[in-house]
C-alpha cells in the first residue's frame, strides 16, 4: 500500500497555502491511474473529524430512527447538509487533492455528489460493484479516469469495523462488461485500513465493496465525487443553500455549478 504523509498542522485554514513538491504529486497521481487509488495519510486535522463525527453520529441516529437501512442490513447511505462542521475548505477542496486531481482529470473539475457510506454494527458484506457505468460497455479500451472518489473515515477504518476491500491494479481499467462476482474471488484485493485523518482518493471505476463490520460503532464514511465537467455522475447532485454558495470563491462555485441552488 502507498500512503502519502501530511502534517495535519500545516493544513489548519490554508486552503491553497500547502507546499507539495510536483514530483510527489506526480507520483500519486500515476498511483491512481495505474492501482487505482492512493491513501493520503494525517491529510486532515483530527479537530476537525471530531467535530464532523459528532454531528454525523447525530444525523445517523436520527436517520436510523426515521427509516430502514438503505444499502443493505445495518448499512446507510445519507446525503449531508452542505453546512458547518460537513462543509469547510479541507473537504471540498483540499490542496493537495485538487492538484493531484487536476493533473488526473484536467482544471474543469466539478464536484456533484457530498454524501456517506456507514455499515453499523452488524452489516455484512455489500456485492464487488464499481461506482459508476463504463462509457463504452461495447469496447474494450481501457479510457482515461473521468471521475474519482474522495472518502474520509471519521473513525479508524479496520478489519473489525468493516474497512472498505478494494481490488486495485487494474479493476478500473477493466475493459467492457465484466462478471465482477466470478472474476473477484480470483484476484487480490486488499483492505482500505487507515486512520481518522485520513483521505482515500480512487478512480470510480475501480472494483470494491463493504465489508462486515464487527466493532462496537459504526464506520462513518464520507463520500464526495469528482468528474470531468461533461460527465454526470449517477446519483443526484446535492444542495446548497444560496448564501453559502454566494459566499464561496469563484473558483468552488464553478466546481459546484451543476448543483441545486436553494433560495432562502
Amino acid at each position: 500500500m502507498m500512503e502519502a504523509t501530511i502534517a495535519a498542522e500545516r493544513l489548519l485554514g490554508v486552503p491553497g497555502g500547502i507546499e507539495v513538491d510536483e514530483d510527489q504529486v506526480k507520483l500519486w497521481t500515476d498511483l491512481i491511474r495505474m492501482n487505482g487509488y492512493v491513501i493520503l495519510e494525517n491529510a486532515l486535522p483530527l479537530a476537525l473529524i471530531e467535530r464532523m463525527r459528532d454531528r454525523f453520529d447525530q444525523l445517523l441516529s436520527e436517520r436510523a430512527a426515521a427509516e430502514p437501512s438503505n444499502r443493505g442490513v445495518n448499512r446507510y447511505q445519507m446525503y449531508l447538509p452542505f453546512e458547518e462542521p460537513f462543509a469547510h475548505p479541507l473537504v471540498y477542496e483540499h490542496p493537495l487533492v485538487l492538484r493531484i486531481l487536476e493533473r488526473l482529470m484536467g482544471s474543469d473539475l466539478i464536484c456533484t455528489y457530498f454524501a456517506s457510506d456507514t455499515p453499523m454494527p452488524g452489516a455484512d458484506y455489500q456485492r464487488v460493484h464499481s461506482d459508476t457505468r463504463l462509457l463504452f460497455p461495447e469496447s474494450t479500451l481501457s479510457l482515461p479516469c473521468y471521475g474519482a472518489v474522495l472518502n474520509i473515515p471519521l473513525v479508524d477504518a479496520t478489519e473489525e469495523n468493516g474497512s472498505m476491500e478494494i481490488w486495485p491494479g487494474g479493476s478500473h481499467l477493466n475493459p467492457g462488461q465484466l462478471e465482477m462476482a466470478q472474476l473477484a474471488p480470483l484476484m487480490r484485493s486488499e483492505r482500505a485500513n487507515m486512520r481518522a485523518g485520513s483521505i482515500l482518493l480512487r478512480d470510480l471505476r475501480m472494483w470494491h465493496r463493504g465489508t462486515p463490520n464487527r466493532g462496537a460503532r459504526s464506520r462513518p464514511n464520507m463520500a464526495l465525487v469528482y468528474t470531468r465537467a461533461w460527465y454526470r455522475f449517477e446519483q443526484r447532485p446535492f444542495e446548497i443553500r444560496r448564501s453559502i454558495y454566494d459566499g464561496l470563491p469563484e473558483h468552488v462555485k464553478r466546481m459546484f455549478r451543476f448543483n441545486t441552488i436553494l433560495s432562502e
